[in-house]
């Protein structure tokens, strides 16, 4: 895990469970972040590029799964048309 989820895990963890997301899906989604942001992205490793060898090079980008920002003291939550999918709690 990248550090700014490692900083904001208590949070987020408190998001998804508000908003009947996986947690547990989250903590294993390919992770960007600076010192204000975090985004979650889907990565699928069983995609045809990948068995191809291309591996991240795949001509689809990984989609945007969850934006976390940071607000003063707070951190802002955006969803994307991706989140249900990938972070839904089945």
């Amino acid at each position: 895990m990248c550090q700014r989820f490692d900083e904001w895990a208590n949070e987020i963890k408190e998001y998804c469970d508000k908003n009947n997301l996986s947690f547990e899906k989250a903590k294993t989604m390919s992770q960007s972040s600076n010192k204000t942001m975090l985004l979650l992205q889907y990565y699928d490793p069983n995609s045809e590029s990948v068995k191809r060898g291309m591996g991240l090079l795949d001509e689809t980008p990984m989609p945007a799964v969850l934006w976390v920002t940071k607000n003063g003291d707070k951190l802002d939550f955006e969803q994307t048309e991706y989140t249900q999918k990938y972070l839904a709690v089945n």
